[in-house]
């Protein structure tokens, strides 16, 4: 399954590094004409994603991350982009999800994330859920997905992780679950592929 990667970050990496894109390619394993087709594109297989991390050896999620770390990133989109702006004008907004963190036994910190879920059927809902970071909260949509999302801290970002249930023949079935990074009040996106090959959108926002 094809995914987004921030392209924008994995050029700076690789540049950083003084690497030639055959090089990169050399060292993941892949084609010079892959490495060029992501770097241009963006697009990346979940086999070529994971190779380009370990080659560069950073976390998958920190290749997929919100853009706000470099410049762009196809699979976290900011409000102002092209498909944000499609999206508002179908009017698919929800709210979301929230963690409550502590980060020391004097203090706690509150982390609200916003959730938005468009369905291959075009089925909007808005959600909220309020939790403690590192322990897990479940949101559903009118019994056809159920998402559980758990929270931890990277340094001044969040990271998400998923599960993703879609509702079939009178059961959840886990489609998917990834992790994305993400920015204080920056919205980010995961784009998934749903159980009968539709494609399932989910919009997040941090406020922490």
């Amino acid at each position: 399954m094809d995914m987004q990667i921030n392209k924008t970050f994995l050029r700076q990496e690789r540049e950083k590094r003084a690497w030639s894109q055959s090089h990169l390619a050399e060292v993941a394993d892949l084609s010079m004409r892959t490495v060029q087709r992501i770097e241009h594109s963006g697009v990346a297989s979940m086999e070529s994603a994971k190779a380009l991390a370990a080659a560069l050896d950073v976390e998958l999620a920190v290749l997929t991350a919100h853009s706000g770390l470099t410049e762009h990133s196809e699979q976290v989109i900011p409000l102002t982009s092209r498909r944000y702006r499609t999206w508002g004008g179908i009017g698919v907004l929800l709210a979301g999800l929230a963690a409550l963190g502590w980060w020391s036994t004097a203090a706690a910190e509150q982390v609200m994330v916003n959730l938005s879920i468009e369905t291959p059927g075009g089925q909007r809902s808005n959600m909220q859920l309020l939790n403690k970071i590192g322990e897990q909260g479940e949101v559903k949509l009118d019994n056809q997905l159920r998402v559980l999302i758990s929270s931890s801290r990277q340094g001044e970002f969040l990271l998400l992780g998923t599960e993703i249930y879609d509702f079939v023949e009178g059961e959840y079935r886990l489609i998917s679950s990834p992790s994305i990074l993400v920015e204080d009040q920056k919205p980010a996106s995961i784009y998934i592929a749903s159980a009968n090959g539709g494609q399932i959108n989910l919009l997040f926002m941090a406020d922490y």
